[in-house]
């Protein structure tokens, strides 16, 4: 239904009727509860990505309150987050209740449509806009539509009456989180975190500000919290697994997702998915290949957005084993797929100018720049140029990136390392004292020992090398 999290109290009480419910089932007896209590048992499940659970606990609330408003109002919901729009529609207009509730699930359907103005006209028509339930179901509403400006428009009604509230808290930290505001954020899950240490959403909204500023120590510290509070909390684990990663700890955050799809979050695909892009990156190819071909069955028989990238980065593998042929096949497969996607181009694009057929390479990526013209598929082919000793290719590359990006993660040190190899003193200085941690002379001293101790052919081996040293 939403990105929300239940009160800290409410959630409590859904973790035990979910449990009562899921018992029940396992001995085929039935259980009896309003409708208000089914309802929200469906969405929790939603929240928790279990939506097969959501949409049976919907399903049943209906036998058993034929036409509920809320239970209908959820159903369609779970409609909307299965992309299913046009059942969405069916179900919102089976509904003969004109209540605020309904009213904002058709501003839901209308704002998916991009119909904003007849959404806000509707919205317009709600006759109790302070009331605490309104402000915050409209307020998610524009969160999880991406226009979180507009739901500041309904969190200021409130901003007297309700702002120590958990769920004007709540829905504000979000609000804040996703116009990138993250220690305003960080502010309001504090609060509701001293309101309520137990709430795995709270610790949980907490971590995702860290998450933003890249304090990934203390994004994975309040993971560890939400899942002490609710060890099934499978977002937790999922963004401890990100953070693990971004630290360079493959195997703990191999961990992380392998807990995560325990709890059906994450599928087998993704879990070998990034086993063999680890694999690539260790240049590990025929172990990366097997991962990548496995994720590739999977992914057939589930949502195929990812197949282009995963048949390009295949194809990869095979090309570095030897087998040309094949990889130009998987390449033009990834082609077929979608041939929108930028990545295949890339990866082929490097493929070609390893095969030192420089003209193809060259079409390739202006093909995947032709789709997607931004700095970071020129910092893609900056990395592939290096790798392969292209200088003039990386210069272009990451000198666009500089020009389109100032402020681009990690540009000044490549520059100043890429000038070094070239023996261009005057940009190397210009660019050595743009970085963080600008060489010092004895680090100097030590890159050209690097340098020297090269074979001189082999700039790949020397990039690399010059690289590491600046982690």
């Amino acid at each position: 239904m939403t990105n929300k999290g239940f009160l800290s109290g409410r959630d409590k009480e859904l973790h035990e009727m979910a449990e009562q419910y899921e018992a029940t089932k396992a001995e085929n007896k039935p259980i009896y509860l309003d409708a208000d209590d089914l309802a929200d048992l469906s969405d929790w499940y939603a929240v928790r990505s279990k939506y097969n659970l959501a949409a049976e606990v919907a399903e049943y609330g209906l036998k058993l309150h034929p036409d509920n408003t809320g239970l209908l109002v959820q159903q369609a919901y779970l409609y909307m987050d299965t992309q299913d729009k046009e059942m969405a529609w069916h179900i919102a207009n089976k509904i003969h209740e004109d209540s605020p509730e309904v009213k904002i699930l058709k501003a839901n359907l209308l704002l998916a449509e991009d119909k904003i103005e007849d959404a806000e006209e509707l919205l317009d028509t709600i006759e109790d806009k302070e009331d605490l339930a309104n402000i915050v179901e409209v307020a998610y509403m524009y969160i999880d539509m991406g226009y979180p400006e507009k739901a500041l428009t309904w969190l200021s009604r409130g901003e007297e009456k309700y702002a120590e509230d958990e769920a004007f808290l709540a829905v504000t930290g979000d609000c804040y989180h996703a116009r990138r505001l993250n220690e305003e954020a960080a502010s309001c899950f504090n609060k509701l975190i001293d309101k309520n240490p137990y709430s795995a959403p709270y610790w949980f909204g907490l971590a995702r500000c860290y998450f933003d500023q890249q304090m990934f120590d203390k994004v994975i510290e309040a993971c560890d919290y939400a899942i002490i509070a609710d060890d099934e909390f499978a977002d937790a684990y999922i963004m401890k697994g990100h953070s693990f990663y971004q630290l360079g700890n493959e195997e703990s955050a191999l961990e992380c997702y392998q807990q995560a799809q325990q709890f059906n979050a994450i599928s087998p695909s993704f879990i070998n998915s990034f086993i063999g892009l680890n694999k690539i990156f260790k240049e590990e190819w025929e172990e990366g290949l097997k991962y990548l071909e496995e994720a590739i069955i999977s992914k057939k028989d589930e949502d195929a957005l990812t197949l282009p990238s995963l048949y390009a980065n295949a194809a990869l593998c095979l090309h570095k084993m030897g087998k040309k042929r094949q990889a130009h096949q998987y390449c033009k497969k990834a082609h077929a797929l979608n041939p929108e996607e930028a990545d295949p181009y890339l990866i082929e694009g490097r493929i070609y100018m390893e095969e030192k057929n420089y003209e193809k390479g060259v079409k390739q990526w202006a093909k995947a720049l032709e789709l997607a013209p931004y700095a970071e598929t020129w910092h893609e082919i900056g990395m592939y140029s290096m790798e392969i000793g292209q200088l003039s290719y990386a210069r272009l590359a990451f000198e666009r990136v500089k020009k389109m990006e100032p402020e681009y993660q990690g540009i000044n040190e490549k520059l100043a390392s890429l000038y070094m190899l070239l023996k261009d003193k005057e940009n190397f200085l210009k660019y050595n004292q743009l970085c963080e941690q600008p060489f010092d002379l004895n680090e100097l001293q030590k890159l050209q020992q690097i340098l020297e101790d090269e074979d001189k052919g082999d700039l790949a081996k020397a990039m690399k090398t010059i690289f590491e040293s600046l982690k």
